[in-house]
């Protein structure tokens, strides 16, 4: 069995790079689900049953609240992507509170930015919505990540940066629809 020994500085080059690209910034915490995962849904509907368990939730923030201890989220709750990000769009879930035990900028985690959770939960809270009474599932926060903003990703299809008015899915990477012909079809 041989093994391979990078000798160049090209080969060192794509090595780092290789391992780097593969690198994750989203904590394994947040990518990965606990086993016996609870919806919120569920926890709602019955949160006596669900005390104590590990769970990872995420949403979009509705409100963040510094107090002397803590930074307690409230998130508008949404299903989840295999990663743990929530997914834009989709109908919501349900409201939860996190407790996380440090401070949070609120000007950073403003209103609609999308954060997981991951937790203990540890209590259901009765808070008003409007003038309904709404029951809250409380999370005492282990880890938390607050997702970039649309405009923070990178940008382009498929490659970051191409930004040919005629690329698209449909065209491949051709310089315009009417390759190789030209606009309009030259002679």
């Amino acid at each position: 069995m041989r093994c391979f020994i990078p000798k160049t500085l090209p080969e060192w080059l794509l090595i780092s790079l290789l391992l780097t690209g593969c690198a994750s910034q989203i904590p394994p915490m947040i990518r990965e689900a606990p086993a016996d995962n609870p919806s919120l849904e569920a926890v709602r509907g019955n949160p006596a049953d669900y005390l104590t368990r590990q769970v990872r939730w995420g949403g979009k923030l509705i409100e963040t609240e510094n107090r002397k201890d803590a930074t307690w989220l409230t998130v508008l709750g949404a299903t989840l992507s295999k990663d743990g990000e929530p997914r834009s769009g989709e109908d919501d879930t349900g409201r939860f509170i996190a407790i996380v035990p440090e401070f949070l900028d609120p000007k950073v985690y403003a209103a609609d930015r999308k954060v997981t959770v991951t937790g203990t939960l540890l209590r259901t809270e009765t808070r008003l919505v409007g003038e309904f009474p709404y029951t809250y599932p409380v999370v005492q926060a282990q880890s938390w990540y607050l997702w970039p903003r649309e405009s923070e990703m990178s940008p382009g299809y498929p490659y970051p940066g191409f930004y040919d008015p005629w690329y698209g899915p449909w065209y491949g990477p051709w310089p315009s629809p009417w390759y190789p012909y030209g606009y309009p079809y030259w002679r």
